[in-house]
């Protein structure tokens, strides 16, 4: 029960590069479910991005990005790079 209440705490945050730019907000997360464990964020994007000049696959402005990639979780997610 304590993940799906950490993860509706994701749903809705914004997601900022390492720079403090924002890329979007946390629309959905995909969770292995053996372990609980978030693998990867589904990002929507803002609007006036250029997905094409971002370093992960997005399609139809849906962003997915790797847990790998997040350097900290706070009022905002913040992104190692």
């Amino acid at each position: 029960m304590m993940t799906a209440t950490f993860g509706q705490e994701l749903i809705g945050l914004v997601v900022v590069d390492s720079r403090g730019d924002i890329l979007g907000t946390v629309a959905d997360l995909m969770v292995d479910l053996n372990s609980g464990v978030v693998g990867t964020l589904v990002i929507e994007l803002q609007p006036s991005l250029d997905a094409d000049k971002l370093p992960w696959p997005s399609e139809a402005g849906l962003m997915l990005l790797p847990s790998e990639e997040i350097n900290s979780v706070g009022p905002q997610i913040v992104l190692k790079r």
